[in-house]
């Protein structure tokens, strides 16, 4: 059954390449319909499809809240009308990286349905990127590979939290690996709950950001590698 949204959706960030790739795409309610282009992720509120244009190709995450039971889950961090939602964030938090040197996606739009300030449906659509999720790279790769990716990972944790990111949903699965001539190069994606700090400072989240991904390293023998890539250079 479809969602009837209560009004026209409202553009809230774009990047400045936007309307000339909008042209190529459908429409923003059909290119964020569950039936268009080809299914990466499909969960009961939200989905990413792929959509293939002559201008390249996008991904197109929908989140979307269609009861009140839905909304009022939310309200505090998401969907309140003060509340900045997940795509919001999730836009912000891909502009900071590549404002900052950082490999990622680029964010091209989110668009938002709200009534009374209230969201019921969001929308960020993104650049492609070429790589794979670091969960499904990692266990395939030779066991003399991995400790290089796994480096890379632990390196890339480390440069964020040096200039300040702080990311709180650093997992495998969230992150975009890619072998290139000069090694391996890592995009951080899914960010919504990344807070900003005072570059070249240690703190909770931190500390909390490395608690998280160890666990996941540690069960394939790769933490070491991880911790050994992100303690700076000695001069």
């Amino acid at each position: 059954m479809s969602t009837s949204f209560p009004n026209s959706p409202r553009r809230v960030r774009q990047a400045q390449g936007w309307p000339a790739r909008a042209a190529e795409l459908p429409g923003i309610a059909a290119l964020a319909a569950r039936g268009t282009g080809e299914t990466i992720v499909d969960h009961r509120s939200s989905w990413v499809r792929r959509v293939h244009s002559s201008a390249g190709s996008v991904f197109v995450k929908t989140y979307e809240y269609p009861t009140w039971a839905d909304r009022l889950r939310d309200f505090g961090r998401r969907t309140g009308p003060f509340a900045d939602g997940r795509a919001r964030r999730e836009f912000d938090a891909l502009q900071w990286q590549r404002a900052h040197g950082l490999a990622a996606p680029e964010p091209l739009a989110v668009y938002e349905w709200r009534r009374l300030g209230w969201l019921w449906r969001a929308v960020l659509v993104t650049a492609s990127w070429p790589g794979e999720s670091a969960a499904v790279v990692l266990p395939t790769l030779p066991s003399d590979d991995r400790p290089a990716l796994a480096a890379a990972i632990g390196e890339h944790l480390r440069t964020l939290h040096r200039l300040g990111f702080r990311d709180r949903n650093y997992d495998l699965r969230n992150l975009l690996v890619a072998r290139q001539a000069s090694g391996w190069v890592v995009a951080k994606i899914d960010s919504p709950r990344f807070q900003l700090r005072r570059p070249d400072t240690d703190d909770a989240l931190a500390r909390a950001d490395w608690s998280r991904l160890m666990p996941q390293l540690d069960a394939m023998g790769l933490g070491a590698a991880a911790l050994a890539a992100s303690e700076p250079t000695q001069p």
